[in-house]
């Protein structure tokens, strides 16, 4: 186990701070200056704002149209009803309801004027903004994102006194609001929109050592996320406000060395998007949340922002929840642009397919590296991820792993608009099948998968229930059997299952809130599944796979005693996995090479590699080439890589 020294780290900061932030990396020698290069470059330091970047996109056009739509649903919002509905229901955060329609509406002055009433008896925003000032003046995360954009957007414009509640802002006790804490995500809001705020509004704050607090911060994660990875990875619902927080340092930093912090920390998100998701699903392993939908996330529409097509039938922004559309206004109304090499892998049009392993650091440790494993496996039909932790805790309070996304298998509908998305796990946060269940350890191989669930004492005496869950879209009926094989076809590819339990049965509705989800379940102390992925291109009959299948080879003479499984593939390769009863990690063998977790990078494919300890991003695109972002120092520096 890698570790590197906090302290240092904060004093190589603290050192940076003082000499000037990352002046001297952000315009250091790029090495060789492709003309891609040069303008991840340009964008990381220049301050002016452009009203085109062609060098990042041809659709630039395409572009402003999705945040034009995007902008103008949720500009509809009735102000008035909202307001009466967070007093109603008395909820404790309206900014994150109210300002989004705000600045949203603000932003469309040929609709909607300059923040004037449209209609007789309605509230303007100006005035639906100082009623919330009034009433919840409380400088929290989630207004926080909201609030800063609208500050720098209209600050010219606004009201004197919607004016002077921003300056009071600045002065104690309020300003003392801006270190509050939470989550990671809660950090990134409040840190960089505070910073920006403080740095940018030209009211010097009555306490200026918060500014450097927050810097400090912010370039600890950077240093963090290229050497151990995140804590809060790949989350499909948090994701985006944490881009939200950096986009308004991004785009209103007052100083390049901020801003290219600002580019170096959207770069690493998007890249973390991009090479997961799955036509518009967040594939893969999640920190936090499960995206089974299709469109249907706050990451789902940031990239669709970013990377899709406004002429896309599916991805419907009338149909889409405000919920999720909120994370995306602040993108919408942003000037960054995630590098070009993202498009075509968020897009999936490269060689597929491709594999990739990463690892996660404990949540809120910068120091504990390799704390949770992830593999992920793309094909131009599905994806699917699995994701290892160590612990075999039963902690259902203040404790993130409820919110696990421990396997996802994400079956691409090629018609674009319902893909199918698949768990297996243990039950003990929900009958869906998500969160990291006590009992639960897995091996995956490409698009195999091997879990376990045995039960102990411990187990028992915690409640976690003694079944597993494979849980699918009903619309998909229930398996056809072979040979002890579960086995449906779902849109190009046949998902291949063999449970074992005390009892196997079909249950066609198993939660109230999820109605449209099944589940094949295995009841019993001891339960096992093989899950297999086999693409109908590759066995385009029943006949044809069924044939295949008993090539395959299953061995579990010591499943009960030892609780080993032996299973030979459909692509030949042996996987031997034996429970660990009482911790968490299976002892497994891939094609005879035992697993090994010890010092994984945190990111390693063929398109994006992050080593462990490395301080660099690298991104390799198959036509327009490699580039690099390394932090040494927590100085960001973005350069090609020669062939």
């Amino acid at each position: 186990m890698r570790i590197w020294k906090t302290l240092g780290l904060l004093a190589l900061i603290l050192s940076a701070i003082a000499s000037g932030g990352c002046g001297s990396g952000a315009r250091g020698d790029l090495g060789t200056k492709t003309e891609t290069v040069q303008g991840l470059r340009d964008r990381s330091i220049d301050l002016d704002r452009r009203p085109e970047l062609p060098w990042q996109d041809p659709s630039e056009a395409g572009f402003r149209r999705r945040s034009r739509a995007i902008r103008e649903k949720l500009a509809r919002a009735d102000l008035s009803e909202l307001d009466r509905w967070w007093r109603r229901e008395q909820i404790g955060d309206p900014h994150k309801y109210l300002l989004p329609a705000i600045v949203a509406r603000l932003s469309l002055s040929d609709l909607y004027g300059r923040g004037e009433s449209a209609q007789e008896n309605r509230p303007s925003p100006w005035e639906a903004l100082l009623t919330l000032e009034r009433d919840r003046p409380d400088l929290y995360h989630f207004r926080s994102i909201f609030d800063i954009r609208l500050f720098f957007l209209h600050r010219e414009t606004m009201p004197p006194a919607v004016r002077e509640s921003y300056r009071s802002m600045t002065v104690k006790p309020r300003v003392e609001e801006w270190l509050e804490g939470g989550t990671e995500n809660h950090l990134f809001m409040q840190y960089a929109s505070g910073l920006a705020f403080l740095k940018g509004s030209q009211w010097p704050p009555d306490l200026p050592h918060i500014q450097a607090v927050q810097e400090g911060w912010l370039r600890l994660q950077l240093k963090k996320f290229l050497t151990i990875g995140q804590g809060e990875f790949h989350s499909s619902t948090y994701y985006g406000y944490s881009i939200a927080g950096v986009l308004n340092l991004y785009d209103f930093a007052p100083t390049p060395e901020l801003r290219s912090l600002a580019t170096a920390l959207l770069d690493w998100y998007a890249a973390n998007m991009a090479v997961r998701f799955s036509w518009g699903t967040a594939g893969g392993a999640e920190s936090r949340k499960f995206d089974r939908g299709t469109w249907d996330s706050g990451l789902s529409w940031i990239a669709w922002l970013w990377w899709g097509d406004e002429d896309d039938p599916h991805a419907n922004v009338e149909e889409a929840i405000d919920n999720h559309l909120r994370v995306a206004l602040l993108p919408a109304l942003s000037d960054y642009r995630p590098p070009p090499h993202l498009r075509a892998i968020a897009r999936k049009e490269i060689p597929l397919p491709f594999e990739l392993r990463a690892s996660h650091p404990a949540y809120f440790s910068s120091s504990e590296d390799n704390h949770l494993w992830e593999d992920f496996y793309a094909t131009e039909d599905y994806t699917l991820g699995t994701l290892l932790e160590p612990s075999r805790s039963y902690q259902v309070e203040g404790t993130i792993r409820a919110q696990y996304a421990t396997y996802k298998l994400v079956i691409r509908d090629r018609n674009g608009g319902d893909n199918a998305v698949v768990s297996l796990a243990g039950t003990y946060h929900t009958p869906m099948a998500t969160g990291r269940s006590p009992a639960d350890q897995y091996l995956q191989d490409r698009g195999t998968v091997l879990y376990q669930q045995v039960l102990n004492a411990a187990d028992r005496a915690a409640g976690v229930p003694a079944r597993s869950h494979l849980v699918l879209p009903r619309r998909y009926g229930e398996p056809r059997s072979w040979q002890g094989w579960q086995i449906w076809k779902i849109e190009n590819v046949w998902l291949v299952t063999r449970p074992w339990g005390d009892r196997l049965w079909w249950n066609p509705s198993i939660s109230e809130t999820d109605p449209e989800y099944a589940a094949f379940v295995a009841e019993g102390e001891r339960t096992a599944w093989i899950t297999e992925v086999a693409r109908v291109k590759d066995y385009p009959t029943w006949e044809a796979l069924t044939r295949a299948l008993a090539k395959t080879e299953i061995d579990d003479r010591a499943w009960n005693d030892e609780h080993t499984l032996i299973y030979t593939n459909l692509a030949g390769r042996p996987l031997q996995m034996t429970y660990n009863r009482y911790g968490a990690i299976a002892a497994a063998q891939i094609d005879g090479r035992d697993r090994v977790l010890d010092d994984w990078p945190v990111l390693e494919s063929p398109y994006l590699r992050v080593p462990l300890d490395g301080g660099l991003l690298e991104i390799d695109h198959p036509t327009l080439g490699r580039w690099q972002l390394s932090a040494i120092d927590a100085r960001p520096e973005w350069k090609a890589i020669a062939e």
